[in-house]
């Protein structure tokens, strides 16, 4: 075996097609680089779980521009978020907005609750910190003349789906209902010429739209 122009292997002996001796690219060095590891679940929680102990430090300091500072550092890099990190971590954010909330004064407390709302958190993870229910939370928001519009709900987003389909696209639940049929094979039309109508299980529906959630009936 020998090298050939261009960075090539030859390697001798009989050719696998009959056509010459076999060629081998040579492979750079730079090709048996590894990819950069990925931090690991511990080395993600780390900084959440130091910045929630330097905010414990700054409360013990009575320094509240310190741990707002602080909060708003752990909101942003979604230490408060369950989906994202354990129990543990997301109590640990908890725990810091709540004790700042029992030694603040009131214009201390419409600043967080200011902060919080601005920074897209969710009126029930605050009302779960701060350790009251929705009503008593409902008064702190009008006494800090914050307006808290709670996110559209599943239902009101499918429904205004719902609606720009039907403008734009005359589409319906019958033709949805017909479309689906012939997906798995079955000729609606055909139904119908024996009086069968293939749809009339959506009248049914109508009855369940104060369930809780109707997407079970899938």
């Amino acid at each position: 075996m020998h090298l050939a122009e261009g960075g090539f292997k030859i390697i001798n002996g009989p050719p696998k097609n009959g056509k010459g001796p076999m060629i081998i690219k040579e492979i750079s060095d730079t090709s048996n680089e590894v990819s950069q590891p990925q931090p690991t679940q511990a080395g993600r929680i780390r900084p959440c779980q130091e910045t929630i102990n330097k905010a414990m430090k700054c409360l013990e300091n009575n320094n509240r521009e310190c741990v707002m500072r602080l909060i708003e550092e752990l909101v942003r890099n979604q230490c408060h978020n369950g989906y994202v990190f354990s129990k543990e971590v997301t109590d640990g954010v908890r725990g810091v907005v709540h004790e700042l909330w029992l030694v603040s004064d009131n214009e201390c407390r419409c600043e967080l609750l200011r902060m919080l709302r601005d920074l897209g958190i969710s009126r029930n993870w605050v009302r779960d910190a701060l350790g009251m229910n929705m009503k008593n939370l409902d008064k702190w928001l009008t006494r800090c003349s914050i307006d808290w519009e709670g996110r559209a709900t599943r239902n009101d987003i499918v429904r205004q789906l719902e609606d720009f389909l039907r403008e734009r696209f005359g589409w319906s639940e019958v033709r949805m209902c017909e479309e689906l049929w012939r997906f798995v094979g079955v000729d609606v039309d055909e139904f119908r010429k024996y009086g069968i109508e293939p749809c009339s299980w959506l009248e049914g529906l109508e009855s369940l739209r104060d369930l809780r959630r109707p997407t079970g009936l899938g």
